[in-house]
């Protein structure tokens, strides 16, 4: 069976191997879920293991799946984004482990053409192991020396 959305390459402007979410599961006006499994070949991934702290890299394409579908509705490619802030983020474990099935979801407190606030968590077999709340950027960046 095929997934009712685009392939995350089609939303989001990363490219592999730092594209790192594997599908999209949900998506609404305000809001996003992804799901990645990490495996051996993960981005992070050593031994077996990586940071819980990529959870943020998690969030932040998320978001950027969420802007692309936006875009891909009103027949606009995908712009580049970038992270401005975190605010309050905990991490309920240390680290992720091969074969974690995470859900990424996000939702969006405000926002207009190029900024954006968004509540975002990780869960883990349904227990929340990540949130935080991320302000992001969408558009281009002005020259440098530009006024």
């Amino acid at each position: 069976m095929t997934s009712p959305f685009p392939p995350l390459a089609e939303l989001v402007p990363h490219k592999p191997p730092m594209l790192l979410l594997d599908e999209v599961v949900a998506v609404g006006d305000t809001s996003l879920t992804a799901r990645v499994t990490l495996t051996e070949a993960s981005m992070f991934v050593e031994h077996g293991r990586a940071p819980a702290l990529v959870a943020i890299e998690y969030m932040a394409q998320a978001i950027a799946a969420w802007a692309g579908a936006a875009r891909r509705d009103k027949n606009e490619p995908p712009r580049l984004g970038f992270l401005l802030s975190c605010r309050e983020m905990t991490l309920e474990v240390d680290e992720l482990s091969v074969g974690d099935e995470l859900l990424v979801t996000i939702e969006r407190v405000w926002s207009d053409e190029q900024l954006g606030s968004f509540d975002c968590s990780v869960a883990r077999g349904g227990a929340r192991i990540a949130q935080a709340a991320l302000s992001v950027y969408q558009g281009e960046l002005p020259a440098a020396g530009a006024p």
